[in-house]
């Protein structure tokens, strides 16, 4: 990311993109291991 021009509307842009995305690839992970977990301790299957 080169703090030249880019110091305007484009950086919060950005910014909220790069957020978004940390975000759901850390849902993405819970909501497996969430799934994964209540597999092996579910009975009867």
């Amino acid at each position: 990311m080169s703090l030249g021009g880019d110091m305007g509307p484009n950086m919060a842009t950005t910014i909220n993109k790069t957020a978004y995305a940390t975000n759901g690839l850390k849902l993405n992970s819970a909501s497996n291991i969430l799934q994964v977990t209540y597999r092996r301790y579910r009975p009867g299957h």
